[in-house]
């Protein structure tokens, strides 16, 4: 399967996410070409900020993660924050794939300066952005939360297929 066929998986968990008045943020966890996990931003549903979609697929596989030799491809429709990003390098995560970051609020650039012992072999990921980025900027540009960013010019406005900057 393609990165885009997983993406949507993601996004169906993003739309998900908006329905229940969360984050539009969707993620799945991909291990030899099967999803072993989903996950949907929950933090208002569950009134937890920690709800975010990476942790919870995180979570609902961290058994199956903590095998050291299973490496498993996360997509999410977001760039993870630092939080979600400290759970990707201690779960060794293979691969990240994520599609926007409007706010620039994702993490993954932290990853170039970690401390020596995350720097070993076992904590490496590749990272891929941009996939389907204009579908996951579509359903994120759709929630309340995010027009506020919009109104407080955190996120210029978007028009789909370009950002207007």
């Amino acid at each position: 399967m393609s990165d885009e066929f997983y993406m949507n998986v993601a996004l169906k968990e993003a739309g998900i996410g908006l329905k229940e008045g969360n984050w539009p943020i969707g993620c799945a966890i991909v291990l030899d070409n099967e999803i072993i996990a989903r996950g949907r931003n929950q933090v208002y549903t569950l009134k937890n900020r920690t709800a975010h979609a990476e942790m919870i697929a995180i979570n609902q596989v961290a058994q199956r993660l903590f095998d050291k030799n299973t490496r498993a491809i996360l997509y999410t429709t977001y760039e993870p924050c630092p939080m979600c990003f400290g759970a990707i390098i201690l779960n060794t995560i293979e691969r990240v794939v994520c599609g926007i970051d409007l706010d620039e609020s994702g993490a993954l650039h932290i990853r170039d300066n970690m401390p020596p012992a995350f720097r070993e072999e076992h904590y490496q990921f590749e990272i891929t952005r941009g996939v389907l980025a204009d579908e996951c900027t579509e359903i994120f540009m759709k929630s309340n939360q995010v027009k506020e960013l919009v109104k407080k010019g955190r996120i210029k406005d978007y028009k789909f297929g370009k950002l207007n900057l």
